[in-house]
């Protein structure tokens, strides 16, 4: 094998680790953000966003080849930074007051 060979062996290694840890980082922050739709106030458009980018990398057909997973973590990553940023508006929010109910008077 020429020198070129390996330097191409090697760069498509790094690309593949590179991806894998992509992907299991994904993978981690996804598990946390479940935990965040979870919450009461958080809007339905978050929770579709969520699953819909799960269904999107699950499902095979992409906008790229399959052995090109940058459309998919594209999507999720997307998907991450949305829900993020409905959970710091819900956060920001101020707590609703409890409301007084009328009592009854004889």
């Amino acid at each position: 094998m020429s020198t070129w060979d390996w330097v191409g062996l090697s760069v498509l290694a790094v690309a593949v680790l590179a991806t894998c840890a992509i992907v299991i980082w994904l993978v981690f922050k996804m598990i946390r953000k479940y935990r965040t739709i979870t919450q009461p106030g958080m809007p339905i458009s978050a929770k579709i966003t969520f699953f819909a980018s799960i269904a999107y990398a699950i499902f095979p057909l992409d906008l790229l080849p399959d052995p090109i997973y940058l459309d998919d973590i594209a999507v999720m990553v997307g998907a991450l930074a949305y829900i993020g940023h409905c959970a710091k508006k819900l956060a920001d929010r101020p707590a609703e007051l409890p409301v007084a109910l009328p009592t009854r008077r004889s």
